[in-house]
């Protein structure tokens, strides 16, 4: 991967109703602030696949001339509705496609630590598929829940691909096979 330059700016999604990450979390999680920063965040009466449109239109003049997207968080609300988990993918792979014009970079879901069942393996098979989907174009994906000020609780492979990783681990010679 490559590291990204001080002219590479930290952009912040915020979903409506999601936790604002702290800069202590975003740190930990290995994003690298670097030089420009900029939030967008959802409006209360902006739907989630509008939002995703919105910031989807906005991230090549987010920054100014010569700086680059070199990180990103999206913070994440619970919700788990069609349309918002649609619109979360979308924000995560406009965000990925902006990093990877450039030198690639760190793309963080961040969640609240009440994020449990259905929400939390939902957010772990997004994570799960941008990783794959981007990684070859030099972007690294994290996803973390962070428990309300204390420590960040990181799901780098989710629980819900244990399986997933026991067949593809369990090939001739040991090899793993992507699914």
């Amino acid at each position: 991967m490559k590291k990204t330059t001080s002219s590479a700016g930290l952009l912040l999604i915020v979903e409506l109703g999601a936790e604002w990450p702290s800069a202590a979390q975003v740190e930990l999680s290995g994003v690298a602030p670097g030089g420009a920063r900029r939030v967008c965040a959802q409006e209360e009466s902006e739907s989630p696949a509008a939002f995703a449109a919105r910031v989807g239109a906005q991230l090549d003049g987010l920054f100014a001339r010569g700086a680059s997207l070199g990180s990103a968080v999206i913070a994440c609300n619970e919700r788990l509705d069609e349309a918002a988990s649609r619109a979360r993918a979308e924000l995560g792979r406009a965000a990925a496609g902006a990093m990877a014009r450039g030198t690639g970079g760190h793309l963080l879901l961040s969640a609240s630590d009440r994020n449990q069942g259905r929400s939390r393996s939902a957010l772990g098979v997004l994570a799960s598929e941008l990783r794959a989907e981007w990684q070859s174009a030099a972007v690294e994906l994290k996803l973390q829940f962070v428990n309300d000020g204390a420590t960040p609780l990181t799901n780098a492979e989710p629980n819900v691909d244990a399986k997933a990783r026991r067949v593809r681990g369990s090939g001739k010679g040991g090899a793993r096979r992507v699914a």
